[in-house]
């Protein structure tokens, strides 16, 4: 079994445009030392990982390295929404931590497959 996925063209530009945004969002916070835009950005990265991480899982079709990576998606954009409500720095740590590795999981199961 390949854990390789195929996505559509819409569901690729989709999850460009999102990252996109977030860096965006990311380097326009830090150039203006804007509060405002750098909520929007850890905002934009949550939403960014869980929507990934839900394609991903919808699409891993049993594939357990691409389930791995939606999964650790999904539970790092939850815990980046639990790191804007609580600020505690453990949990952003988490929440990035996850992040990385669904990142890296995906990226295995891509080079892999």
């Amino acid at each position: 079994m390949s854990d390789a996925i195929e996505l559509s063209a819409s569901t690729r530009r989709l999850i460009v445009y999102g990252i996109l945004s977030y860096f965006g969002l990311f380097a326009y916070a830090t150039l203006a030392e804007s509060e405002p835009a750098a909520a929007a950005a850890e905002v934009a990265f949550g939403l960014v990982a869980v929507g990934i991480g839900a394609v991903l899982y919808r699409e891993a079709d049993g594939a357990t390295v691409v389930s791995g990576a939606a999964g650790c998606l999904i539970a790092g954009g939850v815990l980046q929404f639990v790191h804007l409500a609580t600020r505690l720095v453990v949990v952003d740590l988490a929440s990035t931590l996850l992040i990385y590795a669904g990142i890296g999981l995906y990226a295995y199961a891509t080079l892999r497959g």
